[in-house]
């Protein structure tokens, strides 16, 4: 203190004098000032006091604790401070560091200058704490999705620094939306009743979604603005269609056949398609983003730079918002010259030859420049073989490649491919991580990827499809084993990281287009039987149980037990056994009676109360052994065994009631193939099912009971059933899935095929309703259920003996995690013949139409789906034919 009292002294000295002093020398008076400053202030250091902390006081703290503040500030009791060496300042600096401190001052009291003793009072001031907050101008859809991505603490400090967190996070949640012109305004309201708590009032205005209007290129002289538009991928412009317009008009001014039409030039790239459909076609409209417009001009450099142009650059940029929310953006770009390769050279490998490499690389003809081509050819690829999977399905885990530029000239560029081949790398761990319920053998029998064997990253991908195909775990979430490398000794450790499905199957299933067929499912694919008597969970060991009931109306039962093995051992080798029992009982109603037919129930079942209805019971098993042949390949044989008794039932289509007994004994063969790569949403792969099913010959056996009674008591007859699926996925992230089906029925005797086991045709009904006839029902959107079978009056008999279906479906994915949603549009044509002599191609009835489907993260709930199907045929029906439009409920994720 005698230091700052020396200083002011010294200055009022100065001031007072200074009229004495020449005051055109204005240098040598500020000089000699802030000499006298200087010495003032370092005369504290020689004559300041010190004092001992007797005592810390805090004052004005509500929420924030005593003790961390004093902890914050680095004073303790009975240290020595020296009010003007800084330390003051530097605990100020500490404790308003604490986001919960508005301010703080700190200053000495009860200064004893004897024994030189103090007390410390730290003054602080706090932030409102969090009590409560509100958004307004959002809906309770809008305000569940921000809090998904946006995260409020409760209690805590309202500090500048978290008003300005949670305003920015809030609006860059609206922005990646395409809310571009978003406001947040926060407001603290003080709650009375709670000292140093308030309410955060949070106002959002979204304002307007911006959408693409128009994208508008300049300087694109080499490269179709279509073009552009389609590998922008991020951003689409506004909808339009003028694809058929356009094609009337071409057509009607005789455009296709003039000097270039396109009968005399026909496209001979696949750009030239997309150039031209994308002119006249553009679905959606996108919402603008920043993040968006940053892809969408990364893709077009990177589009331009696979076709040669290096230097391509976007000179120009500009954005010009419109009128209700749409935006135009333009383009400047600046092309520069097309680059070809002159010279390319390997460097470093040693394992296969420059000829093999090449033709992996694979460069076209003309040796356009192409980074990003040939850069992707050093990645290990999903179809056509590339030099990263040559490498790395051999074991080269470590192998890597660049391709660099070692010079250019006159638009050629000399490359230089240097590749580090590395160890050849074996597998020393494979680790499972996340399988809860499931048993680790039961997942390590599905790995192809095996310790001691080389690395391969085929089979690693391989192996996810097997754990997929399982139906244990969520497929979405399996993703390529993480990869642990140890080169110095050559191996690699692999990590795979699983999600498990709910333990219980509880499903329902079925089809609704004019009446209801529900079934349900209740049991687990991942039980343990041998657990059952060991007194563990029966969970885990990948054996499925279920339990199986279907209804239509209250006419049709059915219920169905069934078990499957997947992994039996018989000797050495592992099969597939299958044992399934079932029953079925159906009781229908006769519409059409007589009197006499209600005397002679009086007569015969005069206590029976069925007498007046149709009923029919059966009860049956199923025993099968399989066989997996290869990764995709599966063999099974089976024996199926029913009994049937039934009375006053109506078999055929004379309406006759009809009492007795019907055994059903029958062989199946199935042959069958899947490499599809996700059994919910395949986009790539295909599955190909045939199976034979034959009852013994009796009629070669020379019995043939059908001439005593129209219906025999053994059913005979010989079936081939064909089903073959494709996926491929397209670009813009379309999946096309062909299929086919086909079914031959036929007889042994030289008499004509019986009732048993034909085809029905039409609607979507997917369940065997027809008793013990046991038809197969083949879908056809567009028509109603059952509307297209044949049906042959001179024997009584409903059904074809063959059948061909037809079916192109094109699907795109809204969302596929974690729900599965998608639409599709579909083109089918189908149908049944009563004998081998009708069949006819050209007579197939023919559908157009569209849908969606939808996969729900619901145990219970199937694929649900609701189809639109314009039929472009007849139907035989009067009924039926005023309507051209079919709509189908689909509870299934499958349809023949």
């Amino acid at each position: 203190m005698d230091g700052y009292k020396g200083s002011m002294v010294l200055i009022n000295v100065l001031i007072k004098y200074n009229i004495m002093i020449d005051t055109g020398i204005k240098k040598v008076k500020r000089f000699f000032l802030m000499c006298c400053l200087s010495i003032g202030f370092t005369c504290p250091t020689f004559g300041s006091t010190r004092y001992t902390v007797q005592k810390i006081q805090v004052v004005g703290n509500i929420m924030l604790d005593r003790e961390m503040l004093i902890a914050l500030s680095g004073l303790q009791e009975g240290t020595i401070i020296d009010p003007d060496a800084g330390q003051i300042r530097t605990s100020i600096r500490k404790i308003a560091k604490h986001e919960g401190v508005k301010s703080v001052e700190i200053y000495l009291t009860d200064m004893d200058a004897t024994h030189n003793l103090t007390t410390v009072v730290i003054n602080i001031e706090e932030h409102a704490h969090l009590a409560n907050y509100v958004i307004e101008g959002l809906t309770g859809k809008e305000k569940k999705s921000l809090f998904e991505k946006v995260t409020i603490d409760t209690n805590v400090a309202l500090s500048p620094f978290f008003l300005h967190k949670t305003t920015a996070s809030i609006k860059k949640f609206f922005l990646d939306k395409g809310f571009k012109n978003v406001q947040v305004f926060t407001e603290l309201v003080p709650v009375k009743e709670m000292a140093g708590k308030a309410t955060l009032n949070i106002k959002v205005n979204k304002g307007k979604k911006i959408t693409v209007n128009k994208i508008i290129f300049e300087g694109n002289e080499q490269i179709d603005a279509n073009l552009l538009l389609y590998h922008m991928q991020e951003l689409n412009e506004a909808p339009r269609f003028t694809l058929v317009k356009d094609i009337v008009h071409k057509i009607i001014t005789l455009a296709p056949i003039r000097k270039g039409g396109i009968l005399l030039r026909l496209p001979t790239k696949m750009d030239d398609v997309k150039r031209y459909f994308l002119s006249h076609v553009s679905l959606f409209a996108s919402i603008f983003t920043e993040e968006k417009f940053l892809k969408a001009k990364e893709n077009i450099i990177l589009f331009y730079q696979s076709k040669g142009f290096r230097d391509v650059r976007i000179a120009e940029e500009r954005l010009e918002y419109l009128a209700a929310g749409k935006l135009n953006i333009f383009l400047k770009i600046e092309e520069g010259k097309q680059y070809t390769i002159r010279n390319m050279k390997w460097v470093g490998n040693y394992v296969y030859d420059e000829e093999k490499l090449n033709r992996l690389l694979n460069l076209d003809k003309s040796k356009i420049y192409d980074p990003i081509y040939i850069s992707s050819r050093f990645q290990p690829g999903m179809a056509n073989e590339t030099i990263g999977d040559l490498y790395t399905n051999n074991g080269y885990v470590f192998f890597h490649a660049e391709a660099i530029e070692t010079g250019i000239e006159d638009n050629q560029v000399d490359l230089e491919i240097r590749i580090h081949e590395g160890k050849q790398a074996t597998i020393n761990q494979v680790n499972i991580v996340g399988n809860t319920i499931t048993h680790d053998y039961v997942i390590r029998r599905e790995l192809l990827t095996l310790p001691g064997e080389k690395f391969n990253v085929k089979l690693g991908i391989e192996s996810l499809r097997n754990l997929a195909m399982l139906e244990l775990f969520k497929p979405e979430k399996l993703i390529f084993p993480e990869i642990h490398p140890n080169e110095a000794n050559g191996t690699v450790d692999l990590t795979y990281s699983l999600q498990e499905q709910p333990k219980f199957d509880l499903k329902l299933e079925g089809s609704y287009s004019g009446k209801l067929v529900l079934g349900f499912t209740m049991g687990s694919n991942n039980i343990s039987l041998k657990n059952l008597f060991t007194g563990k969970k029966p969970l885990g060991a990948g054996q499925r149980l279920h339990l199986t009931s279907a209804w239509y109306g209250k006419d049709y039962k059915h219920f169905s037990l069934s078990l499957r093995e997947p992994y039996l051992w018989l000797g050495e080798s592992p099969y597939i056994f299958d044992l399934s029992v079932n029953s079925s009982f159906q009781e229908l109603e006769h519409a059409r009676r007589t009197v006499a037919d209600n005397v002679a129930d009086v007569i015969l079942f005069p206590f029976e109360k069925l007498a007046k209805k149709g009923n029919m019971i059966a009860i049956g098993s199923r025993v099968a052994l399989g066989k997996k042949l290869s990764t995709y390949w599966e063999g099974h044989f089976g024996i199926d065994y029913h009994y049937y008794t039934y009375k006053n039932y109506e078999l055929l289509e004379d309406h006759t009631k009809r009492s007795g007994t019907l055994h059903d004994i029958n062989v199946d063969f199935l042959l069958s193939h899947d490499s599809r790569n996700n059994p919910n949403y395949p986009t790539r792969g295909w599955s190909w099912s045939n199976c034979l099913t034959l009852t013994p010959p009796y009629a070669l056996f020379g019995y043939n009971d059908a001439e005593k009674s129209v219906i025999p008591r053994f059913k005979e007859f010989a079936k081939f059933m064909m089903d073959a699926s494709f996926f491929k996925r397209l670009p813009g992230n379309f999946v096309l899935n062909l299929r086919g089906h086909a079914g031959f029925l036929h007889g042994f005797s030289q008499k004509k095929i019986g009732p048993f086991g034909r085809f029905y045709l039409g609607g979507t009904n997917i369940a065997d309703l027809s008793g013990l006839l046991k038809a197969d029902c083949i879908t056809l959107r567009g028509y109603p259920d059952d509307s297209l079978t044949p049906k042959n009056y001179d024997n009584n008999i409903k059904g074809g003996v063959l059948f061909h279906k037809f079916a192109t479906e094109l699907r795109y994915p809204i969302m596929l995690t974690p729900s599965c949603l998608y639409i599709l549009g579909f083109v089918e044509m189908a149908d049944s013949w009563l004998n081998y002599e009708d069949y006819d191609l050209f007579s197939m009835k023919k559908s157009v139409g569209g849908g969606v489907r939808i996969l729900l993260p619901i145990a219970i709930l199937p694929m649900f789906g609701l189809d639109v199907g314009y039929r472009l045929d007849r139907v035989m029906k009067a009924s039926d034919r005023n309507k051209a439009f079919e709509y189908h409920f689909v509870f299934s994720n499958s349809m023949r």
